[in-house]
């Protein structure tokens, strides 16, 4: 079973780009996708679930990194905020 707070991490990431929220039955589908993704992370996987669901591609930690040293942590996106909570809750696993 998944944790919650990463769960909820990966439901917002979706609804963001999507900008519309989604349904129960979608929120279950998206864990199914991240359980069966491919990847060694639950970061991996989340990423690889999202771009099934989406079609849309997120930051990397690494990119979200670069923009935060570069300018202020002010700058970020919301997207990237989102992606950070995420990246955090999948470390937690």
């Amino acid at each position: 079973m998944l944790d919650r707070a990463f769960c909820f991490s990966v439901f917002a990431i979706i609804e963001r780009l999507l900008k519309s929220e989604i349904t129960n039955t979608s929120r279950q589908l998206i864990v199914n996708y991240i359980e069966e993704a491919d990847g060694d992370t639950y970061s991996e996987k989340a990423r690889a679930a999202i771009f099934r669901y989406s079609n849309e591609k997120i930051p990397s930690l690494e990119e979200i990194r670069n923009k935060a040293n570069a300018q202020s942590k002010d700058s970020l996106s919301i997207l990237e905020h989102l992606v950070l909570k995420m990246e955090y809750e999948a470390s937690r696993i």
